[in-house]
């Protein structure tokens, strides 16, 4: 009984320290140059794709993983704070076509 007690113990200290949620954030934009040609000029699109935002300290800001105690309270509608920032550099870029993705980990 006293075996059940310690491994019950355990598997519960497990779940409330080792779980972890994690979130990987990346984005992509369209870039338009104009190119000089014989004939003239030209518009040119580039695509830049898969990308990660830097923070404010210029460290790059992409993947974000959070332990169970910070996320319990609210588990089932919790937003990332990563996300909130992706979407806040959504509505205040000047990029063309900012888009990004979040995946869970």
């Amino acid at each position: 009984m006293s075996r059940i007690l310690v491994f019950a113990f355990l598997g519960i200290l497990f779940i409330n320290t080792g779980c972890e949620r994690c979130k990987r954030c990346r984005y992509s934009y369209t870039e338009t140059i104009i190119v000089t040609t014989p004939d003239g000029e030209e518009e040119e699109q580039i695509e830049h794709t898969d990308l990660i935002l830097l923070d404010a300290d210029g460290e790059p800001y992409g993947d974000e993983c959070l332990k169970y105690e910070e996320y319990k309270e609210n588990d089932a509608n919790y937003i990332y704070p990563i996300e909130t920032y992706y979407e806040l550099e959504k509505a205040t870029t000047t990029l063309n076509n900012f888009q990004y993705v979040c995946t869970d980990l």
